[in-house]
């Protein structure tokens, strides 16, 4: 089940984020971006007895948040075919949802 609901936790958000970026390709830096703010989400950050992954029932906003990141480093490393700035990603993304 972890496996499961890590896959729904990271993958509709590196689709996302590399679609609302109009990116070429994604790249592992891309990629690392979106996991690293996935892990920066972890209930077990604030409570060490809280689970590792957020919960489930917060997959839409864990999404967006993984698309922002993802979309933020498309635009930093020059592979978004957007002309925003990344201080944009966010607005666009709550826009597109």
């Amino acid at each position: 089940m972890t496996l499961a609901l890590a896959d729904a936790l990271i993958y509709p958000g590196l689709g996302f984020g590399a679609m609302l970026a109009k990116s070429r390709i994604l790249t592992d830096t891309m990629i690392i971006a979106g996991t690293q703010r996935l892990a920066a989400l972890s209930p077990a950050l604030k409570n060490p007895d809280d689970a590792l992954l957020p919960d489930f029932a917060d997959a839409p906003e864990v999404n967006l948040e993984v698309a922002i990141a993802v979309a933020e480093q498309a635009i930093e490393e020059g592979s978004a075919g957007v002309d925003w700035k990344k201080e944009d990603v966010r607005q666009k993304a709550i826009e597109k949802q």
